[in-house]
């Protein structure tokens, strides 16, 4: 069997690696005369093609003239692209798996010694996969009461009152509609009964829906308390500032003055901080339990979503498939998608108890 050539199987610079700090590695590399002079011939080959120097065709001027003439931008595109497959045989060499751009510290070069660089790059965290099957979860109880109806039914009620002349015959007062077959038919219902039968099936489906997310919370909780390990900062801070951004439309869109949004912020910078290094770590651990339990996204999975995506935006799926493609957004919606099957895959498997209504 053949196997398909890899930029670790390429001659590569020498590379001493240590770490820096938690998920930061700090690089030192040497990249010899032998290894930049193939990319530099490239590079001015390129170069030719395009120069148009005066007593020349475009593309037919000499090398040692275009090389003169551009000296500088051939050098500065030579270290530019070994720069680059430097970082790129190191990380698949050393298994480095970076979440961040490689950023040079010092670059040193000389015709006759190469180019050296130093670096940091901030990494996945190493960490062992901890027990995931079988978590004890207790699932909150739901059911609808006489005493949960009523006041529903009161809520009710009080959301369809209107003002109305007052009996004084000076100015209006609030009037709150009886509970009677007439506002059941205003809201669309033909009986009182199946007025309470509809708001009791949603009280139902709302609980329901709580003891979802209340399942599915624990469950992530118990999931980061069995993985103690550091995240990396430039991850968690790109986070934080998606929320902040999410928190400052929710803020506005409630009625908040734009000029108090920055005070609220302040108000809620930790939490925030702290909600995006949980959102990070969350995530690799979701994405190593897939990896371990071959969870994967099909074409119709990925088709789904994104016609669920049109309704919610209400575009049109053909405009937002453009988006998608022309931003690189598919593998967000992947990882969104596959992290969403792991926690109904771990769902499946825990323990489940039903907690009883005296707690």
């Amino acid at each position: 069997m053949f196997r398909t050539p890899t930029a670790a199987d390429a001659p590569g610079p020498d590379a001493s690696i240590s770490d820096a700090a938690p998920c930061q590695k700090s690089l030192r590399l040497r990249v010899g005369r032998d290894l930049i002079m193939p990319v530099r011939s490239t590079v001015l080959a390129e170069f030719q093609r395009q120069a148009a120097l005066p007593g020349f065709r475009k593309g037919k001027a000499p090398a040692g003239l275009v090389e003169r003439q551009y000296a500088k931008e051939i050098q500065d595109e030579t270290l530019h692209r070994v720069t680059r497959q430097a970082f790129e045989q190191v990380a698949e060499r050393h298994q480095l798996k970076p979440v961040g751009p490689f950023e040079v510290r010092t670059m040193q070069f000389s015709e006759a010694d190469g180019l050296t660089l130093e670096a940091t790059v901030e990494v996945e965290p190493s960490f062992a996969l901890g027990r995931y099957k079988g978590i004890p979860l207790a699932r909150a109880p739901v059911g609808v009461s006489p005493q949960d109806l009523e006041r529903a039914m009161s809520s009710l009620q009080e959301s369809m009152a209107q003002l109305v002349p007052a009996k004084t015959g000076e100015g209006k007062e609030r009037q709150v509609p009886p509970l009677d077959e007439e506002l059941a038919k205003d809201l669309g219902h033909p009986s009182v009964a199946a007025l309470k039968a509809h708001v009791a099936a949603k009280w139902l489906e709302q609980q329901r829906a709580a003891q979802a997310q209340g399942l599915e919370a624990a469950l992530c909780d118990e999931l980061l308390a069995r993985h103690p390990f550091e995240v990396p900062p430039r991850l968690v801070a790109h986070q934080t500032e998606r929320l902040t951004r999410d928190f400052k439309v929710r803020l506005l869109l409630s009625g908040v003055p734009e000029e108090e949004l920055d005070g609220r912020v302040t108000q809620f910078a930790e939490q925030l901080r702290t909600s995006a290094a949980r959102h990070v770590k969350l995530g690799f651990i979701l994405e190593r339990i897939a990896a371990q339990e071959s969870v994967t996204v099909a074409q119709d999975e990925l088709v789904k979503r994104l016609w669920q995506l049109a309704q919610r935006w209400k575009k049109d799926p053909v405009q937002v498939r453009q988006v998608f493609d022309a931003q690189g957004l598919w593998p967000s919606v992947v990882s969104a998608i596959r992290q969403e099957k792991t926690i109904a895959l771990l769902l499946s498997v825990a323990t489940i108890e039903e907690r009883r209504t005296d707690e």
